[in-house]
């Protein structure tokens, strides 16, 4: 699952609705691989910020992915977004990540120096800062930097819904910058560069809400994050209608099913939340498309987290 992701800057004249974008489809259900060759190729054939974008977020996702780090239990179980993992990342995908990064910001950054009020290349330079932010956090664990870093893409995504109120897809930077900043310990809050800025988790949430109903490009990064915000808000009966939800849409994303079943076993509906896993386990074994590639690890773990007691039955001699 998404933890600290800003969502992808695009073409407000394209497909409307993400999944019809090339290489989109690959992204949500988790196929970074192909989702990067699509991309890339984007990238050199059309060299826009929004294109470099899509690169740099699909590197580190994939990263993320590799590492177990997309799981709404890193969000869940942590007292704060501080205490999230370093996310391992190769010199290759980390040299990729950054030169993407430049690019998009260098472009972003052309366009506003002789248009200061292009909402577009406003999103697009916020969603690099935000990127960043990611970035400083979980794979750096420079936490003052990423801070730095969303506070910037906040402030970028403001102007541009200042300028174009109806720009909803720009607010989920806005709405997630709140959560987060609300968050975190008063100490944290208090610092300079934050610009008094002190957060507000129930704004965060109803504005990530906001973008979940009536974005567009952003509406399933909104509740990809809400799902994590709504277990770490102990409110698993309303991640359940965000991930069945998101489950027909994504077919081949077996994170949400594993994730869907733990929010049943956290309502307390372990048996339900076990037929879940025997689902997942079921389609891996019939190599149903996404979920071949299952590791049987991640469906042990599911077992013992949604029915801790029948593994320790299971157990017994």
């Amino acid at each position: 699952m998404v933890l600290l992701g800003v969502a992808y800057a695009a073409d407000r004249n394209a497909p409307k609705n993400a999944l019809e974008f090339p290489g989109f489809t690959e992204f949500y259900n988790l196929d970074y691989d192909q989702a990067l060759v699509v991309f890339r190729a984007a990238a050199q054939s059309q060299p826009a910020a929004d294109s470099y974008n899509h690169v740099a977020q699909t590197v580190i996702f994939r990263s993320m992915f590799r590492a177990n780090a997309l799981d709404t239990e890193m969000v869940a179980n942590s007292q704060s977004f501080l205490h999230m993992a370093k996310v391992p990342m190769e010199s290759a995908d980390d040299a990729e990540f950054n030169d993407a990064i430049r690019h998009a910001m260098s472009i972003a950054q052309a366009r506003l120096d002789t248009h200061p009020e292009d909402t577009e290349a406003l999103y697009a330079l916020g969603v690099s800062h935000g990127l960043m932010g990611n970035y400083r956090l979980v794979v750096e664990k420079k936490y003052r930097d990423a801070l730095r870093e969303v506070t910037a893409a906040r402030k970028l995504h403001n102007r541009a819904t200042e300028l174009d109120p109806e720009f909803v897809d720009a607010r989920l930077t806005q709405g997630l910058n709140d959560y987060i900043v609300g968050s975190l310990p008063l100490g944290w809050r208090m610092l300079g560069f934050l610009g008094g800025f002190h957060g507000d988790r129930a704004r965060g949430i109803q504005t990530l809400e906001l973008v979940a109903d009536r974005g567009v490009w952003n509406q399933i990064d909104a509740k990809v994050m809400l799902s994590a915000i709504y277990r770490r808000e102990k409110k698993p009966k309303q991640s359940v209608v965000v991930l069945n939800d998101l489950i027909p849409r994504l077919p081949r994303n077996y994170l949400l099913r594993l994730e869907l079943a733990e929010m049943y076993a956290d309502m307390g509906q372990r048996s339900r939340a076990m037929e879940i896993v025997a689902e997942v386990e079921r389609m891996k074994a019939e190599q149903a498309p996404g979920y071949d590639r299952v590791p049987d690890e991640k469906i042990s773990a599911a077992r013992k987290k949604v029915s801790p007691q029948e593994h320790a039955d299971s157990r017994k001699p």
